[in-house]
């Protein structure tokens, strides 16, 4: 495997170990907290230099149903991770407490993108 596209691929699963660690236990404390926000800005962080990586692995972006799911899923979680902080600032109990239904929606989303990725990477070896 090229180099290129084994770092992408770790670090797409450092940012599935990060963006589910902030997903899930936000969901089980059902309170938005500062440090579920850390874990989905490192997950956002490790999805973006692993999809630049990929980018530069196959020459550009490929017009494909992994790729246009990816770069959903991408956007949501930083749609997500500026909400989250958003929400944090304004203190909103309401929103602190029922903020754990977008995070699953959009980590959903994500694992389609995630999961299509070790298909599309299964079929190339």
């Amino acid at each position: 495997m090229p180099l290129l596209a084994m770092y992408g691929a770790i670090l797409f699963t450092v940012a599935f170990f990060f963006y589910t660690l902030g997903v899930w236990a936000e969901r089980f404390a059902k309170r938005l907290k500062p440090w579920h926000a850390v874990a989905f800005f490192l997950g956002v962080v490790a999805d973006t230099i692993a999809t630049a990586l990929m980018a530069a692995y196959t020459e550009g972006v490929l017009i494909s149903a992994h790729s246009i799911i990816g770069m959903l899923g991408l956007i949501l979680m930083i749609i997500h991770f500026f909400w989250a902080v958003m929400v944090l600032r304004k203190n909103d109990e309401k929103a602190l407490t029922s903020f754990h239904r977008f995070s699953v929606f959009v980590w959903g989303v994500w694992m389609v993108a995630y999961l299509s990725g070790i298909y599309v990477g299964i079929q190339q070896l």
